[in-house]
């Protein structure tokens, strides 16, 4: 009776072992298939009464395809907008975007005064230190969901914005 109870908990063992090993195969897998590696997502603070906050990150494709984030979302906000700043008659100026194009092999990196994401009409304003669940979309019929970090971020310098 005790060799029987020993061979079915190392039974019971390896059969753990190998659902786990399998299902980490399978997370690999899956995240290896879209090609898509989210670096350094994070959220500029804001003070307590602001009425939008930049999202900024790095994406990287690694497909031989050129790939378009189409959408991002994330609860508390009125709206969520896709942006790019861009210089016009000697002025900066944000500019809502249809989608984001991140080409194939490359990176498209959200920063300050150039591609982000704008967090429109906040039911609360996030504090420093905090982390908003994020969820992207891509135009290749995946989504990521991250996490993305509240930090003081640089300002853009010599630049006016409107």
């Amino acid at each position: 009776m005790f060799n029987q109870i020993k061979k079915l908990t190392l039974a019971l063992a390896v059969l753990t072992i190998f659902n786990n090993t399998f299902a980490m195969e399978h997370h690999n897998a899956k995240h290896t298939a879209t090609n898509i590696v989210i670096n350094d997502p994070w959220i500029r603070s804001a003070p307590p009464n602001a009425p939008a906050l930049g999202l900024f990150m790095q994406i990287n494709n690694n497909s031989n395809k050129d790939i378009k984030l189409l959408s991002v979302n994330t609860s508390g906000y009125k709206r969520i907008e896709l942006h790019r700043t861009i210089a016009h008659s000697g002025m900066m100026k944000m500019v809502k975007q249809d989608f984001m194009p991140i080409p194939a092999q490359g990176i498209l990196h959200l920063k300050p005064g150039s591609w982000h994401v704008m967090l429109i009409g906040p039911k609360r304003v996030p504090r420093m230190g905090e982390k908003v669940i994020i969820s992207l979309k891509f135009d290749n019929g995946t989504t990521q969901v991250v996490e993305a970090l509240v930090k003081k971020g640089g300002m853009m310098k010599n630049h006016l914005m409107h």
